[in-house]
């Protein structure tokens, strides 16, 4: 979205996205994908400082013209991907750009997660924002969900339609908010679910075999072994339909088994 340059132009969203970040002056915001310094000024006014990062260099440049009043916004021409973020950042208020909304996420909730009380309220186009927040058992239940909402509370807040946007985009949007639970984050939980969500639609059983070579245990033969000491009640589920506590039992059982290494 950002690549074709569509900025949000609806001042009641911007309210909106303002409002559900609970902002005060003792906030240090990171705006990522700042664009045209609208959403950048409506931030600045109601906190003690804003971090806007903008890759497109004429985009900081007319932002920088357009707020050259605004003494508490810190502008940064680079590549959110590719630069730390700043330590004293404590919440994330963005339109993200959505070509990257996927591993500006994950980088994102890494960061927060180690800082207590900080938050985000993000932008997304409507897809993608539906599959953090999709349930178990709906087509748009994926390794995204579980991720999110292992790692935090995801929260929707509000739809945005593209008439909202100028240029109009051919999307929707909406706004989630993310709520970090500053958890010990298990990387070999995550592995294990990015392996057997590759088959979500397969049972736990067949989904097992076919991610053998991700697993510690390789071969057909060692691992039905292992998974026929199993209970068939979710040995046999399809891998969509479990809810997270149930993966984290699973991946439990799957270290005592040695299919998995902790």
């Amino acid at each position: 979205m950002r690549n074709t340059q569509v900025f949000l132009r609806d001042i009641n969203i911007m309210n909106k996205i303002v409002d559900s970040a609970e902002l005060s002056k003792k906030d240090i915001v990171l705006e990522i994908g700042s664009g045209d310094g609208r959403l950048t000024k409506v931030i600045a006014e109601k906190v003690k400082k804003v971090y806007a990062i903008e890759i497109d260099l004429n985009l900081l440049d007319s932002s920088k013209m357009a707020l050259k009043d605004m003494k508490n916004v810190e502008f940064i021409n680079a590549d959110a991907l590719e630069i730390n973020f700043p330590d004293d950042v404590n919440k994330i208020v963005s339109n993200l750009p959505y070509s990257i909304s996927s591993p500006v996420t994950t980088k994102i909730i890494y960061f927060l997660n180690k800082r207590a009380g900080s938050f985000a309220v993000l932008m997304y186009q409507k897809e993608f924002g539906e599959r953090m927040l999709a349930i178990p058992g709906i087509r748009d239940y994926s390794m995204l969900s579980v991720f999110c909402q292992y790692t935090c509370e995801v929260k929707k807040i509000t739809n945005v339609s593209k008439g909202c946007f100028r240029p109009t985009p051919s999307v929707d949007s909406v706004v989630i908010k993310l709520l970090p639970k500053h958890i010990d984050i298990d990387e070999g939980f995550l592995d294990f679910c990015r392996a057997i969500f590759q088959h979500k639609k397969k049972n736990l059983y067949s989904a097992i075999l076919d991610s053998r070579g991700k697993m510690a245990l390789h071969t057909k033969s060692e691992l039905k072994e292992k998974l026929e000491t199993l209970d068939d009640s979710f040995i046999k589920e399809k891998v969509f339909l479990f809810e997270i506590e149930e993966l984290l039992n699973i991946y439990k059982e799957m270290i005592k088994l040695g299919i998995c290494q902790k």
